[in-house]
């Protein structure tokens, strides 16, 4: 008896447990191909967990009212709630540009000096992977031989800053 009432403070308390809170995020990485950004899962977490199957991917942008949506893409799959699709070996999706036969919105102008978050929604080999959701913030310079420069943001910089390092 003297353990019911710890039992039942333990079963309450873990009923109270967000869900999400076993979820992980992983990261997304941006680069610069052609002036424009081009985006993909980073490196690191495709060689720890394997290749990622892709659901849908969008760019944001914070605003007054909290992110706004600038471009989305929904991945060609079978089904949405099990994805197949997979970018080629060493690919990104370049801003704007839909791979064949995906879906995407109409890609709004990318403005210099803005901070943009990019996010893949996708599910990783391993059925026991937490993971769902890669992402990434950065932002845009001009190129001196015009289009962008794009440096991704680390510890959640909110600002554009010259000084960063360009991809």
């Amino acid at each position: 008896m003297p353990y019911r009432h710890t039992l039942l403070f333990l079963l309450a308390t873990l009923t109270t447990i967000n869900a999400s809170a076993w979820s992980r995020m992983g990261t997304a990485a941006v680069m610069t191909e052609a002036g424009l950004p081009c985006f993909k899962i980073a490196s690191e977490e495709e060689h720890s967990r394997g290749p990622v199957s892709l659901k849908m991917l969008t760019i944001s942008t914070p605003g007054p009212n909290g992110w706004k949506d600038v471009w989305t893409v929904m991945f060609p799959n079978a089904s949405f709630g099990d994805p197949s699709y997979r970018l080629p070996n060493k690919g990104c999706v370049r801003y704007g540009k839909a791979p064949e036969g995906a879906e995407s919105s109409d890609a709004a102008p990318l403005v210099a000096g803005k901070v943009y978050g990019v996010s893949f929604l996708g599910r990783p080999p391993s059925a026991s992977d937490p993971t769902s959701r890669y992402s990434a913030d950065f932002c845009l310079l001009t190129a001196p031989a015009g289009g962008f420069q794009v440096i991704q943001l680390k510890n959640s910089k909110n600002t554009c800053a010259p000084e960063e390092k360009p991809r």
